[in-house]
């Protein structure tokens, strides 16, 4: 028995390919799904970045002038932020930020700057 081999090498092969094809199979779609996350969290902070950008310029703005212009655009190296300014109370504005980058979703956001304090005192972002 233990010199008749007829028809194990074929088994035992096809085994051995079919444990590196799920093996192979398996890394190739973490490496895909790492690649989807990595672009989602560039775009992400690619977001945040611009409307942390948006906010410094507008609070900017407003410290240096005291008001600012009703609407206005930022434009950065993937995307522009249009903003619009409202006053709530004579010392309280709500701007509201529209950011569009590329092929993406138009996304919303609003702050709300205070003049006595000087500063943005409130942000919120609508998805």
């Amino acid at each position: 028995m233990v010199r008749n081999e007829r028809g194990f090498a074929y088994p035992l092969t096809f085994c051995i390919i079919l444990l590196a094809s799920m093996f192979l199979a398996i890394q190739l779609e973490q490496y895909v799904t790492e690649q989807k996350f990595l672009k989602e969290s560039e775009n992400i902070l690619k977001q945040e970045y611009y409307f942390l950008s948006s906010i410094r310029q507008t609070e900017k703005e407003f410290f240096e002038t005291g008001s600012i212009s009703v609407s206005g655009s930022y434009t950065f190296s993937a995307g522009d932020v249009l903003y619009s300014t409202t006053e709530l109370t004579d010392t309280i504005y709500k701007v509201t930020y529209k950011l569009k980058i590329g092929t993406n979703p138009e996304i919303t956001a609003y702050s709300y700057y205070d003049k006595s304090y000087g500063k943005m005192i409130k942000w919120l972002e609508k998805n």
